[in-house]
């Protein structure tokens, strides 16, 4: 019942079917026997080629948000800091941009800020000293101080993986090589946040397609408790991730797995991916709900609810590569992801009090 209401509410009057004891939603004549939201594009080029593609900067695009959220949050809770983490964080545009952001607030007004720890994970030497180079000259000394940049990758494995390293965006973890890494260590963690090239040896460097590095990989679950070890201390012991932004090139499901122990703990808020296959969104979505968490697609202005047994889109079965898109997963039925919901609909009045429908 409550599947064709919001069916209801969002196409007009439609009937609804049983298929396996679910309800799902129809509308026989515009959406092809699926749900509504996403299907009346189904076979257009825009969901098959680049859709919804937000660009690299995916986490930007939904700052003003989550920025609003935790400073509701911040009139009844304390203050403390919240933990961003850039999987992916490629030449630095996104550190700048999210803690352009994310920036406190200053002078009077600053016992109002929520401070955040921001820490970017960036596996390609030549792009990470790129990054560094970016960050360096453009970011204020109080910024720095927020911000962690780590030449590693983040897998469901740990060990020494070979990485794809063109030199540019493109670069993807491709080979297996894994051994049981340890803790980083603070030796580590000082070698990790510095370019390794010196300024001539990058100037010379040039896109390389055929070009491969050994990059140490760790799971999210392992950086995480590496950074919260004395010596290190660059994170708090359970303190909150409030999101975290994974461009792997098609390793976010991996990336993803390695998180287990986060997710049990909810101690991730909200968590956004990069999605170019249906078969790794119908993966993640089910791997999610696991923990409770729940998945949406991005558009510019609905977030189309993903979950295999209640909001699948049979034509999503259909093709499974040329399209690009991002998605979002958040805690199902937690103040903050209703908040979102409520505020990425604010201009459409049959969707923003329907969150509960879901």
């Amino acid at each position: 019942l409550a599947v064709w209401r919001l069916c209801w509410l969002l196409v007009g009057p439609t009937r609804y079917v049983v298929d396996d004891h679910h309800f799902k939603c129809v509308d026989t004549e515009h959406c092809r026997g699926t749900p509504p939201w996403f299907i009346c594009l189904s076979n257009t080029t825009e969901v098959q080629f680049n859709n919804w593609n937000m660009g690299c900067n995916d986490l930007q695009f939904l700052a003003p948000y989550f920025r609003s959220i935790l400073y509701r949050r911040g009139w009844s809770e304390k203050r403390s800091r919240k933990v961003i983490i850039d999987v992916g964080a490629n030449s630095g545009d996104d550190t700048l941009s999210i803690l352009k952001s994310f920036q406190p607030i200053l002078q009077m007004c600053h016992p109002y800020s929520i401070p955040i720890q921001l820490i970017s994970v960036e596996p390609s030497p030549k792009v990470f000293c790129e990054m560094t180079d970016t960050v360096s000259t453009k970011l204020v000394e109080e910024d720095s101080r927020n911000s962690l940049l780590l030449n590693v990758a983040l897998s469901d494995k740990t060990g020494h993986l070979i990485f794809a390293d063109p030199g540019n965006e493109g670069g993807k973890l491709i080979g297996d090589n894994y051994t049981t890494l340890a803790k980083m260590t603070p030796g580590e963690l000082e070698s990790f946040s510095h370019c390794k090239y010196e300024d001539g040896e990058l100037t010379d460097m040039h896109i390389d397609n055929g070009r491969k590095s050994a990059v140490p990989t760790y799971t999210l679950d392992l950086l995480l408790s590496s950074l919260e070890e004395p010596g290190l201390d660059k994170v708090h012991r359970d303190e909150e991730i409030f999101v975290v932004k994974i461009d792997t090139e098609g390793h976010d499901y991996n990336v993803l797995l390695g998180a287990k122990d986060l997710l049990r703990r909810k101690r991730i808020t909200f968590i956004i991916f990069e999605v170019w296959s249906n078969h790794f969104v119908k993966l993640i979505a089910q791997y999610m709900m696991q923990y409770d968490y729940q998945c949406f697609l991005l558009t510019k202005d609905t977030l189309v609810p993903v979950q295999e047994r209640d909001w699948w889109y049979f034509h999503m079965d259909n093709f499974t590569s040329g399209w690009w898109g991002n998605g979002l997963c958040g805690i199902k039925g937690s103040n903050d992801m209703q908040l979102l919901w409520r505020m990425y609909h604010s201009d459409n009045l049959k969707l923003i009090n329907s969150y509960d429908l879901l």
